[in-house]
């Protein structure tokens, strides 16, 4: 793989990242090389990458926030609710999602990823604030892999984790799995979704991911994140569906295909 596929300036970066009140010192060699050699699929967690007491702030904000947008019921995610109107979002979490999408974090994300040509979505499409409450789930799935409002392929995902002191035995665990040749896992990787976590990965038609195990806290505390994605004018990767998929694609934790049933599917439609 070609370590210089990136054009952003290692030492201009590095200058910026230094000066920047978001972000804490990290390593952004190591960074891309444990990127680039990870699996099941290209990822990276990186642990106390934001400062902590602006994170502290987004924090409390989410535990407190009411005004939600909508609540995910269905076969594939369920208790998980988002915000990600600009105009509801509370003040620390907007300030925070407007520079996930600015220059600089667009550049680091290209830095660590080997990308080029990386566009935010100013409309927050499947992004914002999320979260989610005791049995609530994410079914594996992989994401959709064309934007149609921006006419652009998705490539990259950035997920914040907001919760401090979780435990494993709380549930709610980041997993991820790729696909062999007989449609079957065969790699996973499952990590807690604590407080100042970041995760940075590929999203493609093999980056399976999701949050099949439920919530599950003794005191009712939600699972809380903040999430962005990224996008590129063209395909990316050999593999990519020849379709221009617009909705997510649910498989279960063999990675069978789940399928919601036909009255499911036109009742949403005629509530839309």
């Amino acid at each position: 793989m070609n370590l210089n596929k990136s054009n952003v300036d290692f030492q201009t970066l590095q200058y910026k990242i230094d000066r920047s009140k978001f972000i804490n010192k990290i390593d952004l060699i190591s960074l891309k090389n444990k990127f680039l050699k990870s699996k099941p699929f290209p990822h990276i967690f990186i642990d106390n990458m934001w400062n902590n007491d602006f994170l502290d702030k987004i924090t409390l904000e989410v535990i407190s926030f009411e005004d939600w947008a909508g609540e995910k019921d269905f076969f594939g995610s369920k208790k998980k609710k988002w915000q990600n109107n600009w105009d509801q979002l509370p003040y620390n979490s907007n300030k925070f999602l407007a520079f996930l999408n600015q220059s600089l974090f667009i550049n680091i994300l290209e830095f660590i990823t080997n990308e080029s040509g990386l566009i935010s979505d100013p409309h927050l499409e499947g992004g914002g604030i999320h979260s989610t409450g005791n049995d609530g789930f994410l079914k594996f799935h992989i994401d959709f892999n064309w934007n149609d409002n921006l006419k652009l392929y998705r490539r990259i995902n950035t997920i914040v984790y907001l919760n401090k002191d979780w435990k494993k035995e709380y549930g709610g665990q980041i997993e991820l799995a790729s696909m062999d040749e007989l449609k079957k896992f065969k790699s996973t990787l499952s990590v807690e979704p604590i407080f100042n976590r970041t995760l940075i990965f590929i999203t493609d038609e093999n980056s399976f991911h999701g949050q099949p195990n439920p919530v599950c806290h003794p005191m009712e505390m939600r699972r809380n994140s903040i999430a962005t994605y990224y996008y590129t004018s063209q395909k990316q990767y050999a593999y990519h569906d020849k379709k221009k998929r617009i909705n997510t694609s649910y498989v279960s934790k063999s990675g069978k295909k789940i399928h919601n049933n036909l009255f499911s599917r036109i009742f949403k439609k005629l509530i839309k």
